[in-house]
């Protein structure tokens, strides 16, 4: 069997112990034999010399030269050789020089053999030692047997013996005590280290693992950036596209309008097929122009600056509006409009506008989509949810394509060779419509039998009917309640509303036109701020204390400033009228006919004369009389004009390449004469100046009063905006 490497390594050491203590041992010993040989066998050459003397200096010098020759090939070999000729010397010694005091030579084989050979061959070399010190003392001296010359050298050697072997003996004990200290301390060592090199192998691991989730963490950050940045480049791009195609979509249009709607405005009467191709240019041309819409709605949802404006409404009524909207389009295709609403419906908090673009979108889709048949629009109650469908018989849509139909630009004949026109973003935005106001829409359909589309919305309150912008919620998530902090915005400007849903982080906006839709809004949302604007909807002297008394929020903070809209944009500029590009007839018509019959001559300012020209055939051709036309494409030449012949309107476009709009306004003011015709401003923006400060003053109140930390915030909130 064999050792253990430990044991194999003790073995070693003593080996080594061994052969380096035989080393000086065979060397002291040739050593003295040497010096025998010297002094006591050659000076007696002359002589007849005792043959014991050579024998004892030439038996101790041969087995000194074999020890030390044989010492690391047999090391115990060569010890018990030196030892067993260190006796035959002594015994020799004894015999040639004849002195009894040269037994106790017998010593040093003995100590030889205990630092040589180990503890065991202590005695034996004592006990050879004595018998040949005894033999020769008793045969050769002639000692008697009980003398205290023979006995004392061999009590000596005997008592030399045992000394050596107990020392002997204590030393391999406390060696070996040291030795299994050593074994132990080397095997905690080899579990240390077996251990230490499990704890690295760990660590490394450790490293390893935490690098690869650093760099995923990197990775994802890096994709997410990217993605967040794709976003942001699609919406831009998305915006700043629909915007650019907007203006010339609004030229399109607006002249097609013109003479497909108002020939006579022409003189000269157009042939019927040129008027049929004009229908066809003024259809196309709106579609387009919806899609553009569209593209601009999705893309404001998706970057969360979509508002609700909400409003107490009757769900029968809107529906039957929607349906009377669609008839037209339904009916032109031959098929039959039907409706069942159940009686007495809730009202609902929800923005028409949106849900009426909802259904209008639905109806469209049935009308295209379907040949011959029926299309049948129901509304009723359904659990705590209002659920709407428009059902039709058309061609229906294959269950695999049921999944994808509200995704953008998906079609159920989607590819290059569809049958019916279309983007695919009406459901995509009719989706996204119904979950701002917490429902949800699905569809069940089968192919060649007609599809029926549901959207519900639900009916506890504004809790959950409304949404912040760009929020995904499910039907599960439009029942569950919202612990979301709640700013209820009281104005009429959708640009306010648009404002404060964008760049108001961490609430849920919800925007009511007027007071008292406000507080029926604020029983049931129980919202955490109300700001009041004073710029549309908030009276100047309104007491907010016994507002929020009234309205059951005596701590909810309430808020009243001027918000940045079309309305306080126009009571700042002191106009008369605010449009927005594109423009329509019908807003046009509106300004005409609030400012009343007193207005005849008209000014147009605006350095696309395409549009000046657009503006003035609408005027011309206007419903309300009509009026006399001039443009001016500078600041500089309106001003002549208004100064050579004043006119009784001005539309006004507010950037201008010589003098900015709001400087024209200023010089026409400061006119001496004075000249106080309305002016009308147009902007191409359809969002307020945030650079621009707004008159009037800020007002925060709470029933219960304000707490110190409180008031502290938003001090510092001011001297934060200051700093800013």
């Amino acid at each position: 069997m064999e050792a253990a490497p430990e044991i194999l390594a003790h073995r070693r050491n003593l080996l080594d112990l061994q052969i380096a203590s035989l080393r000086l041992v065979a060397l002291l010993v040739g050593l003295v034999g040497y010096v025998w040989l010297v002094f006591a066998v050659w000076p007696a050459t002359g002589e007849r010399a005792v043959p014991a003397t050579w024998a004892g200096c030439g038996i101790l010098l041969l087995s000194t030269g074999f020890s030390y020759w044989q010492r690391r090939r047999h090391a115990t070999l060569a010890s018990g050789a030196l030892v067993t000729g260190t006796l035959v010397a002594v015994a020799c010694a004894l015999l040639a020089f004849r002195l009894t005091f040269l037994v106790f030579l017998f010593i040093l084989p003995v100590i030889f053999a205990g630092v040589l050979l180990g503890r065991h061959a202590v005695l034996p070399a004592a006990g050879i030692g004595g018998l040949l010190g005894g033999l020769i003392s008793v045969q050769s001296l002639g000692l008697k047997p009980a003398s205290l010359e023979l006995w004392l050298p061999i009590a000596v050697v005997a008592f030399v013996a045992v000394a050596s072997w107990l020392s002997a003996r204590n030393l391999y004990i406390a060696l070996g005590w040291v030795w299994n200290g050593y074994e132990r301390a080397h095997a905690n060592e080899r579990l240390a280290r077996q251990q230490q090199g499990e704890l690295r192998r760990a660590l490394k691991a450790l490293d390893e693992a935490s690098y690869r989730l650093e760099r995923a963490n990197y990775m994802l950050g890096l994709a997410r950036d990217e993605a967040e940045q794709a976003r942001r480049l699609k919406q831009q791009f998305a915006q700043t596209i629909s915007h650019e195609l907007r203006t010339p979509l609004n030229l399109i249009v607006g002249f097609t309008e013109l003479m497909a709607h108002s020939p006579e405005f022409y003189e000269s009467p157009l042939p019927p097929a040129y008027l049929r191709d004009l229908g066809i240019v003024y259809r196309n041309a709106c579609h387009l122009q919806a899609l553009v819409n569209d593209v601009l709605d999705l893309a404001r949802i998706e970057a969360a600056q979509m508002s609700l404006v909400l409003e107490e409404c009757d769900p029968a009524a809107l529906v039957r509006e929607a349906v009377e909207t669609a008839r037209s389009l339904v009916e032109a295709r031959g098929l039959e409009l039907r409706t069942e609403i159940e009686p007495a419906l809730p009202s609902l908090h929800i923005d028409p506008t949106r849900i009426r673009q909802v259904l209008f979108n639905l109806l469209n889709n049935a009308a295209r989509f379907t040949e011959r048949g029926s299309v049948t629009v129901r509304a009723g109650k359904r659990g705590k949810d209002l659920v709407v469908s428009v059902a039709d018989t058309g061609v229906g849509i294959a269950p695999e394509h049921l999944p994808i139909i509200f995704e953008e630009f998906q079609q159920a004949d989607g590819g290059t060779r569809r049958r019916h026109e279309g983007a695919g973003l009406g459901l995509a935005i009719s989706r996204r419509f119904v979950e701002l106001h917490g429902g949800c829409i699905w569809a069940e359909s089968e192919v060649g039998r007609g599809s029926t589309f549901y959207f519900s919305l639900p009916l506890q309150g504004m809790d959950t009917a409304t949404a912040p912008a760009g929020r995904t919620l499910g039907a599960s998530a439009a029942a569950a309640p919202n612990t979301e902090p709640v700013l209820l915005a009281v104005t009429r400007s959708p640009a306010a509303a648009t404002l404060l849903t964008r760049y108001v982080h961490g609430v849920r906006t919800v925007t009511v036109p007027d007071l008292e839709q406000a507080q029926r809004a604020a029983l049931q949302i129980a919202p955490q701020v109300v700001i009041l604007d004073r710029a549309s909807a908030a009276p100047e002297n309104v007491a907010l204390d016994h507002l929020a008394r009234e309205w059951g929020l005596a701590q909810t903070t309430f808020v009243t400033c001027p918000l940045p809209g079309e309305e306080s944009l126009r009571q700042q500029l002191a106009v008369d009228g605010y449009l927005i590009k594109p423009v329509s007839r019908p807003a046009v018509w509106d300004i005409l006919r609030r400012l009343g019959a007193g207005v005849d001559r008209v000014l147009v300012v605006d350095d696309d004369q395409d549009f000046a020209l657009l503006l003035s055939r609408m005027l011309e051709d206007s419903p309300v009389r009509r009026y006399q036309v001039m443009t001016a494409g500078s600041g500089r030449e309106a001003l002549a004009i208004v100064q050579r012949r004043p006119p009784d309107l001005l539309f006004l476009d507010l950037v201008l390449p010589d003098i900015e709009g709001l400087q024209v306004i200023a010089h026409i003011r400061n006119l001496d004469p004075p000249h106080p015709f309305p002016i009308v401003v147009i902007t191409g923006q359809d969002e307020t100046d945030r650079s621009r400060a707004l008159p009037g003053t800020l007002t925060i109140a709470k029933a219960e009063g304000l707490l110190p930390g409180e008031i502290v915030r938003w001090v510092q909130s001011v001297v934060d905006t200051n700093q800013n």
